[in-house]
């Protein structure tokens, strides 16, 4: 990774991670939007982007393995990557709900939890990486998860009342912490599947949350 004035290069094989980023930042600003306005369509933009972040993610390993890389710049991988999730995967939701007015402290000591399992979990996760290869399972709920759950979430809206629908998030942002940090075992789906069945699974929710009022 030399280079004559920074301490790091622009790789192909950590472009698709900084593109996931790219879509945490515009999921974070869509969601500070609607908290100048007032205006909860930039919520649905935000979980929209957040999935996009997730695709970015399921791709971005399969990317960096095929290029020629040291070992040094596996390593740089494998911890851009968790730092990314970092952004796109823990403080996204958390934004999103504060901008959903969930600022109780009670709500704010969901978030603490929430971001802490997170990052331990992500810490565990990149002692243990395999700087080759796929994992076969997952050991604790993986943090890119939020990028199904909270869209999911996120159709509830225009079929509960906001105080049920924030509530719902709150708990469900509990357990997912939870989930993190322990130690069941997630199978990690076949690769064919896993790349065709997420963003078949994105643009339909895409279209959903864009349609469902």
């Amino acid at each position: 990774m030399d280079n004559k004035f920074f301490i790091v290069s622009l790789k192909k094989s950590v472009l698709v991670t900084y593109l996931g980023v790219v879509f945490g930042i515009m999921a974070m600003s869509c969601a500070f939007t609607k908290m100048a306005f007032a205006d909860v369509e930039y919520i649905r933009y935000s979980l929209i982007l957040l999935m996009f972040a997730g695709i970015c993610d399921m791709f971005d390993g399969k990317v960096a393995r095929k290029c020629k890389r040291t070992e040094m710049e596996k390593e740089f991988g494998i911890q851009i990557d968790s730092l990314a999730d970092t952004i796109n995967f823990l403080a996204v939701p958390v934004v999103i709900m504060l901008s959903l007015g969930m600022t109780a402290w009670y709500d704010v000591l969901v978030y603490i939890l929430f971001a802490l399992c997170g990052i331990s979990r992500l810490a565990v996760f990149n002692c243990n990486a395999n700087p080759d290869g796929p994992v076969e399972h997952f050991t604790g709920l993986p943090v890119t998860t939020t990028a199904i759950i909270y869209p999911l979430l996120g159709l509830l809206r225009g079929f509960i009342t906001p105080f049920a629908f924030n509530k719902v998030y709150l708990v469900t942002t509990l357990i997912t912490a939870i989930l993190f940090i322990t130690k069941m075992k997630v199978p990690k789906l076949k690769k064919k599947i896993y790349f065709i069945i997420f963003p078949l699974l994105a643009a339909l929710m895409t279209i959903l949350l864009l349609v469902v009022r």
